[in-house]
């Protein structure tokens, strides 16, 4: 009998414990439900809690494992430990997973819309480019009025002379 009460008053102690989520973890819960990282700001905003509520957790755990430690069933207390640990940290990385998400969506928005731009400005520079052809001079000068001159052919060397 005095063992049973021992275990339940050991179990529950412990699980008080270990249900309770930190401050930093409540807020980035709170803060940041699930998709609701919409904007690079409030990603950033994110990011910049996930240390802060992982230095919690881990605090908060050390803490714990402490008292895990002083218990009669410490196994099952730090069985519990772990699985609370777990939690915490699949709910932060939660969040962490979404801001980084937001982030590289953002990231390869940008580097097409950069691309877009090159190929805009390259487009308007060949539109711009006057052709170099002969052919082309020439039309361009007759267009304008103004006389077309052509370049005489080279003068070919007869194969038999030899060449200076």
């Amino acid at each position: 009998m005095l063992g049973a009460a021992l275990l339940l008053s050991c179990w529950g102690a412990g699980a008080q414990l270990i249900t309770s989520p930190g401050a930093a973890e409540q807020a980035l819960a709170t803060q940041f439900p699930a998709q609701s990282i919409d904007s690079v700001e409030r990603a950033n905003a994110a990011l910049a809690l996930v240390p802060v509520a992982r230095a919690e957790i881990s605090l908060r755990i050390a803490g714990q494992r402490a008292k895990c430690l002083d218990n009669f069933f410490t196994s099952s207390c730090l069985s519990d430990l772990r699985e609370s640990e777990r939690r915490a940290t699949k709910a932060v990385r939660r969040v962490e997973v979404e801001a980084n998400a937001l982030l590289r969506r953002e990231r390869a928005a940008e580097r097409d819309r950069a691309v877009a731009d090159r190929e805009r400005r390259a487009a308007e520079q060949r539109d711009k480019s006057i052709s170099i052809t002969g052919s082309a001079r020439n039309a361009d000068k007759a267009e304008a009025g103004d006389p077309v001159t052509t370049t005489p052919p080279n003068e070919s060397i007869p194969v038999d002379e030899p060449r200076p």
